[in-house]
């Protein structure tokens, strides 16, 4: 793969998606620059993050990995096979592999509460700083659910599971505070669906209001068990389709994360009708998508004639997917579903008003913001 110079990044302007097949036919202008933590290690002298970060615009030198608003030059290791071919599109991708040592006698992690992570650019950065990874220090000694309850949710590395529910709180809170000026603490009832095993709602829970109470929806029994023992009894048990065991107009915020991702269009539809028969007027609702990023992401090889059929069609529902298949949710139910922004505002109809489109809120996984209608 070509790998760009130190002389050409700083002296042309560089385009920051052509590199990806048939880039015309996407509605955003610059590629996700993808990137993950994998570990975390507090030894006697120095903190060491592992991880791996596509090199931003496909020169390995130009990445700092900031910990705290701290920049860290990462070393990249031996080249991975894994990620060229996760990745085949971007340049340099086999070099994504790194690590970086954070000696305790220049900045001691072990005394801060929380740390958030960044993988960013040094030239020509990015208007938006994507997705940071976030995680309380004390969750590296958390006791989390049973091996096949995480793994539902795809987050089998315990670290992931503490993380990304973290980052995904972080990511809702800034995606509240940038649109409403409000935090968690503001809505008097909030409503997860999709909660799992309460990755996200533990947070919400530590940050609820004196007067505020929280409600989390999941299809799977166990994972809501567990979560009404270990998180609190906030979560109840439901079917594949509505309704919810709530009350019409009685909630003021809901969220839910890689759900829509996972539905066919006519259960989007009736779940869409379910969280507007119980969103109060004037409510919010955070609610996550693949879209154009986590195309690009995952399937930048696509022929350009099924591109632009689904730029087309608004819709791509290209394969089953047997996570859940273990508490009998077939894969002819639980979906990988792509989106359009077109689609989406359709979507969306006459019961909610899309107030922001936030992209690369986790990953490749997009935030659609809306308020439900008066």
């Amino acid at each position: 793969m070509n790998e760009l110079s130190h002389k050409s990044v700083r002296t042309q302007t560089i385009d920051p998606i052509v590199f990806v097949p048939n880039s015309d036919l996407y509605e955003v202008t610059e590629a996700p620059f993808l990137w993950n933590v994998n570990s975390v290690v507090l030894s006697e002298d120095k903190t060491t993050i592992a991880g791996w970060s596509l090199p931003h615009w496909g020169w390995v030198e130009n990445t700092h990995i900031v910990v705290n608003g701290r920049p860290f030059v990462p070393e990249r290791l031996a080249p991975s096979g894994v990620y060229a071919e996760l990745y085949p599109w971007h340049p340099n991708a086999a070099l994504s592999a790194f690590t970086i040592d954070i000696l305790h006698s220049e900045h001691d992690i072990r005394k801060e509460r929380e740390i958030t992570i960044e993988s960013r650019a040094i030239l020509n950065p990015l208007k938006e700083r994507g997705y940071t990874l976030d995680l309380l220090l004390s969750d590296l000694s958390f006791a989390g659910p049973p091996p096949d309850v995480a793994a539902r949710i795809g987050a089998e590395n315990l670290l992931h599971y503490v993380m990304f529910g973290r980052a995904i709180f972080r990511g809702f809170e800034k995606a509240m505070k940038k649109n409403f000026k409000k935090t968690f603490a503001d809505f008097p009832t909030i409503l997860d669906w999709g909660c799992g095993s309460a990755r996200v709602a533990r947070h919400v829970v530590a940050d609820l209001g004196a007067n505020s109470t929280l409600v989390g929806f999941d299809i799977d029994s166990f994972a809501v068990e567990w979560a009404n023992v270990n998180v609190g009894p906030h979560f109840k048990a439901c079917g594949a389709k509505p309704p919810l065991d709530q009350p019409a107009n009685s909630v003021d915020l809901i969220y839910a994360y890689s759900v829509f991702s996972h539905l066919a269009e006519d259960n989007m539809t009736i779940w869409l009708a379910e969280l507007a028969r119980v969103l109060k007027p004037g409510g919010v609702g955070l609610f996550t998508v693949l879209s154009d990023n986590a195309m690009i992401a995952l399937h930048a090889g696509m022929p350009r004639a099924t591109l632009e059929a689904w730029r087309e069609q608004g819709i791509y529902d290209s394969a089953q997917n047997n996570q859940l298949e273990s508490i009998g949710v077939s894969g002819d139910y639980y979906r990988n579903v792509w989106l359009t922004r077109s689609f989406i505002e359709k979507k969306l109809g006459d019961e909610f008003e899309l107030v922001d489109f936030i992209g690369c809120f986790h990953f490749y996984q997009d935030l659609v913001v809306v308020r439900r209608r008066k």
